[in-house]
């Protein structure tokens, strides 16, 4: 350890924060132009709990994206799906993630371990959006408004 980047949490308080149902404050978000973020915030069932999900697309490769979900207060990432990911990302253990992955926190790592998206079987943005709300358990999302160009 030795790290004192703030606040940490421990895994157990990271699994509640993810699995704890929550609602979008807005009822529709845009898909984010190429190099550009969009953020929307979802609040969770105890009211006090508050998260701010961001969807950032690559200003190269227009396929190119992740969505992150973290806590508003003090920036902890809980989640992050990173989409046609061209780094490899590089596992504390040394493992090699080379395509769509996903960031889990924990303890130990913070966000810096990755695992390969087996449940992504989609170019469909929009699809795979809902689906890391539904992980993130967001059961009141919003729209997704897309514009994608080819």
């Amino acid at each position: 350890g030795g790290s004192v980047s703030g606040e940490k949490l421990t895994d157990a308080e990271a699994r509640r924060l993810i699995a704890m149902l929550k609602r979008a404050l807005i009822e529709a978000i845009d898909f984010p132009d190429r190099g550009k973020k969009a953020e929307f915030d979802v609040v969770g069932d105890t009211k006090k709990d508050l998260f701010t999900v961001s969807i950032f697309r690559g200003k190269i490769q227009s396929k190119k994206y992740s969505i992150g979900a973290r806590i508003k207060k003090n920036g902890i990432s809980l989640l992050e799906l990173h989409i046609n990911a061209t780094n490899v990302h590089f596992n504390p253990d040394g493992e090699k993630i080379t395509k769509d992955h996903w960031h889990v926190y924990t303890e130990e790592y913070g966000r810096k371990l990755a695992f390969p998206a087996e449940d992504i079987h989609s170019e469909k943005f929009e699809e795979n959006t809902v689906r890391f709300l539904k992980k993130f358990h967001v059961v009141e999302p919003p729209k997704i408004r897309c514009q994608m160009e080819l």
